[in-house]
C-alpha cells in the first residue's frame, strides 16, 4: 500500500528532508487535507523548504482553520502580532481559543497585559486560562504567576 502524501511528508521532515517534504505537504494540502495546509502555511512563514512568503502563508493557514485547524487560527494571530497588529492579533487568538485551543487565550492575556495596556481585560483572561481544564498545565500555572503579578501591581 503506498503511503499517503501527508504521512510521507511527516516521515520527510522527521529525515530533515524540507524541500521534500513541502512538495508533498503541498500536494496533500491541494487535496484538501487541512493539517498538510497547516504545514504549508508554516513552511512558508518560516521559509524553511521555500521561499518565505507572509501572503502565501497566510492564505494556507486560513484554509486550515476553515479545515478546523485552530493551531493555525493561533498562527495567524502570531504572525498579526509579530507585526504589531494587535488588536488582530487578539481576534485570531480568541478563534483560536475558541476552537479549542485554550492556550491561544494566554497570549490574548500577554497582549492585554503588555502593549495593549488593558489589565482588567487581561486579569479576567488570565483567570480563564488558569481555571481551564482544557489549557495546558504550562499554561494554567503562567497564568495564576502573571495574575499575581497584575494584583500585585494594582495594590
Amino acid at each position: 500500500m503506498a503511503e499517503n502524501p501527508f504521512s510521507e511528508a511527516t516521515r520527510l521532515m522527521a529525515r530533515g528532508r524540507i524541500k521534500a517534504a513541502f512538495h508533498r505537504f503541498f500536494e496533500a494540502a491541494k487535496a484538501g487535507d487541512s493539517r498538510a495546509q497547516l504545514n504549508v502555511g508554516y513552511l512558508y512563514d518560516t521559509g524553511h523548504g521555500v521561499a518565505r512568503s507572509r501572503t502565501s502563508a497566510l492564505a494556507w493557514y486560513r484554509k486550515a482553520v476553515r479545515g478546523g485547524e485552530a493551531a493555525a487560527a493561533n498562527n495567524i494571530g502570531t504572525v498579526y502580532r509579530d507585526e504589531g497588529r494587535l488588536r488582530l492579533a487578539v481576534r485570531w487568538f480568541e478563534k483560536s481559543a475558541a476552537m479549542g485551543d485554550k492556550d491561544a487565550l494566554l497570549e490574548v492575556a500577554r497582549l492585554y497585559a503588555g502593549p495593549l495596556e488593558e489589565p482588567v481585560q487581561a486579569r479576567k483572561v488570565l483567570a480563564r486560562v488558569r481555571d481551564s481544564k482544557r489549557a495546558s498545565a504550562g499554561s494554567r500555572k503562567e497564568a495564576a504567576q502573571l495574575l499575581r503579578k497584575l494584583e500585585q501591581r494594582q495594590r
